[in-house]
C-alpha cells in the first residue's frame, strides 16, 4: 500500500483509500481495545499518514478528497499520530477552505468543530505557526458574519486561547495579527462577547500588539474599533 501511494501519488486510487478504511474499521464495537488500533499504529509508523496527507494537497479540488480524508481519520488513532504537525496543518487547511461556505460553517460547528479546534490548540500549544496559521485562522473563518458561531467559539474557549497565545508569543507578529483578526470576528456582532473579553483585559493586549508590530496595526485597530459600543471615547483616544 505504501509503495503504491508513494509511486502513484498523482493518480486517483480511491479504492486503495477505501481498503485502508475497511482494514482500520472494527467489526465488533463491543471490543474495547480493538485489534485495528494496533493496525492503525503500524500503518502510521510505515508512513501511511504522510502519504495520505500528500494526496490531500490539492484540497477541495482533489477527486479523492472524501475517501482519502476518511482513510486518514481511520489512521489517526492516538496522540502521537494526531500530534503530527503536517497532518494537522493539512487537514486544518482543508477545513478552512470548506468553511468558506456558510452551509459548511454551520455543519462544522454543529459537529463540535469549535471544541475540537480548541483541543487541537492544546496539543500544539508550543507551536505558534500551527496556532495562528491553522487553528485561529479557521476560527476566524467560522465566525465571520456568523454570530451564533462566534458565541460557540467563545464558549469553547477561543477568547482564552487568543489571550493566552498573545501573552505567550508577543514576538511573533503573524500570530498577533491572526489573533486580532479572530477577536474582531468574535465581537463584531456579539455584544456579550465584547463584555466578556473586556473583563479579561483584552484591550491592553491588543494595544501592545499594535504598538510592537507594524504589520499588526490594521488588524489591531479593527479589533479595537469593534468594542466602541461599550465606550467609544475610551477606545478611540490614542488609537492612531
Amino acid at each position: 500500500m505504501i509503495t503504491v501511494l508513494k509511486e502513484r501519488k498523482n493518480e486517483i486510487i480511491s479504492s486503495l483509500y477505501d481498503a485502508i478504511r475497511v482494514l482500520l474499521t472494527a467489526d465488533d464495537n463491543r471490543v474495547v481495545a480493538s485489534q485495528v488500533f494496533g493496525y492503525a499504529q503500524r500503518f502510521a509508523k510505515i508512513g501511511i499518514s504522510e502519504a495520505l496527507v500528500r494526496s490531500l494537497r490539492d484540497g477541495i479540488r482533489s477527486p479523492s478528497l472524501v475517501s482519502a480524508s476518511i482513510a486518514l481519520k481511520a489512521v489517526a488513532v492516538d496522540d502521537e499520530i494526531c500530534r503530527n504537525q503536517i497532518v494537522a496543518q493539512t487537514l486544518c487547511s482543508l477545513l478552512n477552505k470548506l468553511a468558506g461556505s456558510d452551509a459548511n460553517k454551520t455543519t462544522i460547528v454543529a459537529k463540535g468543530g469549535m471544541d475540537k479546534l480548541i483541543t487541537l490548540s492544546t496539543r500544539f500549544s508550543d507551536d505558534p505557526f500551527v496556532l495562528h496559521e491553522v487553528i485561529m485562522s479557521i476560527i476566524c473563518t467560522l465566525s465571520l458574519r456568523a454570530p451564533d458561531n462566534a458565541t460557540r467559539a467563545i464558549e469553547a474557549g477561543a477568547g482564552d486561547l487568543a489571550i493566552r497565545v498573545m501573552n505567550e508569543f508577543p514576538e511573533v507578529p503573524q500570530l498577533q495579527k491572526h489573533a486580532c483578526l479572530m477577536i474582531r470576528n468574535l465581537v463584531v456582532r456579539n455584544p456579550e462577547n465584547r463584555t466578556l473579553l473586556l473583563g479579561l483585559d483584552i484591550e491592553k493586549i491588543i494595544r501592545t500588539a499594535k504598538r510592537n508590530h507594524p504589520s499588526c496595526r490594521t488588524a489591531a485597530t479593527d479589533a479595537l474599533r469593534n468594542f466602541k459600543f461599550l465606550n467609544a471615547t475610551r477606545f478611540f483616544v490614542g488609537c492612531v
